[in-house]
């Protein structure tokens, strides 16, 4: 009797050991690494503080978070509301249909239809905008279009603060007044 089971366990070694080997290699591809380094996130609502007080508020359709701590990646539309700094009422809010965060840079990139308001009404169109946090200024080289409520600016590239609230057009190709 134990002869016949030690028979019995041989034969199912041999045979899984060789049932369960590729000599290909091909089932490498299936394995599963643990981390992938990218977080995605749904219908984001992200609050940043400074010193106990509202910075930013960002919203976005969808968000790709790197573990690296490199940068994030809205997309679906985003919208960042920037308070002044008592953290108490929204200065100007920049939304557009995409953008990225580089976190060591501290510097925000939206893209595509990009619309940002200040507190006195005016309004800017363009196509790229960056919000740089540490330097407190907001910056394009793309055709802009401002709106305000007198008139209309148009022109290529602009420096701003970060409330809009003073901003520079780099070259004005003209302006169009609203009639009263």
């Amino acid at each position: 009797m134990p002869l016949r089971w030690i028979w019995m366990g041989w034969f199912c070694m041999i045979s899984l050991n060789t049932a369960c080997s590729d000599p290909s290699g091909g089932a490498e591809r299936f394995k599963i690494r643990p981390e992938v380094g990218v977080d995605r996130m749904e219908r984001v609502d992200l609050w940043f503080y400074q010193s106990g007080f509202e910075k930013a508020h960002l919203k976005a359709g969808a968000m790709l978070w790197f573990r690296n701590g490199s940068r994030m990646e809205m997309e679906d539309g985003l919208t960042v509301d920037v308070y002044d700094a008592q953290g108490r009422q929204v200065i100007s809010r920049i939304s557009a249909r995409r953008g990225t965060r580089d976190i060591a840079k501290a510097l925000l990139e939206a893209r595509g239809s990009v619309v940002a308001n200040n507190l006195a009404g005016d309004t800017l169109f363009t196509e790229q905008l960056f919000m740089d946090e540490k330097a407190g200024r907001v910056y394009t080289g793309a055709p802009v279009r401002i709106r305000t409520p007198r008139e209309w600016l148009v022109g290529d590239g602009l420096e701003a603060n970060r409330d809009l609230s003073e901003y520079r057009i780099l070259r004005l190709k003209g302006n169009v007044r609203l009639g009263s």
